[in-house]
């Protein structure tokens, strides 16, 4: 029987630019397709577990703001029950402010605010849930109390490790599943993927600390160990890019629906890629509308 899934993260109002380049330093450059989107790395997971067919649950912080009455009706519309969604009086809710160059590439700069005040003591762990998705725009305090209460109430535990932080030693040791871009993963490892060989043999050290581990490489694909076992590449799936910004986050939210859902470790990541590979080449405003449907048709595209 599928088990749920809790996503307990952040929360951001997006505002996305597209342009040429990324400015230098007191450069000013002409930006175009101004958007305003509902974000945040939490948001984005909950979301995408959703849309892959697994019961989500969402905590997080908002303000009492009009961002944050916007970001809370986006994660219902999506289906992601927001019963422990917690909404600070006279707080600002978080931001960000996203560029995206014509290949696809991104930038961001984050404004937490109500995401800082975020309580864990304030969450309970639904007896259904079997994984709990937790990334790196939480305060590490939390993230490592809302991972003890997961792990004494049975539930499973997948780390997106993202943005780059220290990382604490006790949350590592709690984790089931670790998430990483490649400049995540690097910082880890001390040293430069040049190559996915480079990561293939980067990633093995990391089991001494989690039994599964996942490293997205941008255009480069991925790979994936888990302990005791062989890491694995797989290059990158066909399609023209529209934008990676929240390709990650699809990722991680499609993985944790397949693992919730009894998939094998590398199944799962498989249809994660596909995942992240139908959002990545789909226009922004028709990502509302990708369901695993799509994500089964370009697994099956990749297989031919």
């Amino acid at each position: 029987m599928a088990k749920h899934v809790l996503v307990a993260g952040s929360l951001h109002y997006d505002l996305v630019v597209n342009a040429e380049t990324f400015p230098i330093a007191d450069e000013y450059l002409p930006g175009h397709s101004l958007r305003y989107l509902p974000g945040g790395k939490g948001g984005n997971q909950a979301i995408a577990a959703a849309r892959n067919g697994v019961v989500t649950w969402f905590a997080g912080r908002v303000g009492d703001d009009e961002a944050g009455g916007i970001l809370a009706a986006n994660l219902e519309a999506a289906g992601v029950d927001i019963s422990m969604l917690q909404r600070g009086a006279g707080e600002v809710s978080g931001a960000s402010i996203a560029i995206v160059n014509p290949f696809g590439d991104f930038g961001a700069i984050v404004v937490s605010g109500a995401n800082l005040s975020f309580d864990p003591d304030a969450v309970t762990m639904p007896p259904e849930v079997g994984y709990l998705v937790l990334e790196n725009e939480l305060p590490m305090d939390a993230n490592v109390a809302l991972a003890r209460k997961a792990k004494t109430a049975g539930v499973l535990i997948m780390l997106n490790a993202c943005p780059v932080r220290s990382m604490q030693e006790d949350l590592l040791d709690l984790t089931d599943i670790l998430v990483l871009g490649q400049a995540e993963a690097e910082a880890m490892a001390g040293r430069s993927f040049s190559s996915p060989k480079v990561a293939l043999e980067a990633i093995v050290p990391f089991t001494d600390k989690v039994p599964r581990i996942a490293i997205m490489l941008g255009a480069g694909g991925l790979v994936h160990v888990e302990r005791g076992g062989r890491p694995e590449y797989h290059p990158a799936m066909k399609g023209k890019p529209e934008s990676m910004h929240g390709a990650m986050d699809f990722f991680v939210g499609a993985l944790a629906s397949q693992m919730a859902s009894g998939s094998e470790f590398e199944a799962a990541v498989h249809y994660g890629q596909a995942a992240a590979s139908v959002f990545m080449s789909t226009p922004v405003e028709r990502r509302d509308l990708i369901r695993a449907t799509q994500v089964r048709a370009r697994l099956g595209e990749d297989d031919r």
